[in-house]
């Protein structure tokens, strides 16, 4: 029985690989789908209306967008195992010009991606902790990553329609 178990290892270790490899795979395309949504929203606003919001107290529309891609940004950040994220932007701009939203926001999500291609075997497996709350596996973050950016992005839409801008289809894999 105890030669059984590392044979079996040994066996299933190409498809275990492979599995992880397809994981990763969905993950990058989810997420390059994403990116496509987000850029379109950006472009679909005026340029005018960067700093508008739909009530007081809530974010502008640069904020909605710098809310999204600054915790992809973080959250990519921990799965490589670093404590502090790249400057990929300037808030004082970006904030406040729809080009240098989108500039941010492409940086970000380049940052994202390539921290999935480039993940070594094992990488979203391994246990993080973001905003130091609870640990849960690399792979986990990235995809409540995901879930709050398409929320996010849904709150949105008003902002779009109250300034007289249609949203963008949705694009979705089926």
């Amino acid at each position: 029985m105890f030669r059984l178990g590392p044979a079996l290892a040994l066996a299933l270790a190409p498809t275990l690989a492979a599995a992880q490899q397809a994981g990763t795979a969905q993950l990058i395309d989810d997420w390059q789908r994403n990116e496509h949504n987000v850029l379109a929203y950006i472009e679909a606003m005026p340029d005018s209306a960067t700093d508008f919001r739909p009530t007081p107290g809530v974010r502008t529309f640069a904020q909605q967008f710098d809310h999204i891609v600054s915790t992809n940004l973080d959250v990519a950040t921990a799965v490589r195992g670093l404590s502090t994220p790249p400057t990929l932007g300037d808030s004082a701009q970006y904030l406040h010009s729809k080009s240098a939203l989108r500039a941010y926001a492409e940086a970000t999500y380049a940052y994202m991606l390539a921290t999935l291609r480039d993940a070594p075997a094992g990488a979203l497996d391994r246990q993080i902790s973001v905003y130091g709350g609870p640990t849960a596996s690399a792979a986990r973050f990235v995809e409540l990553s995901l879930e709050h950016s398409i929320w996010t992005l849904g709150q949105v839409v008003p902002y779009l329609r109250l300034n007289g801008a249609t949203p963008p289809a949705y694009q979705i894999p089926f």
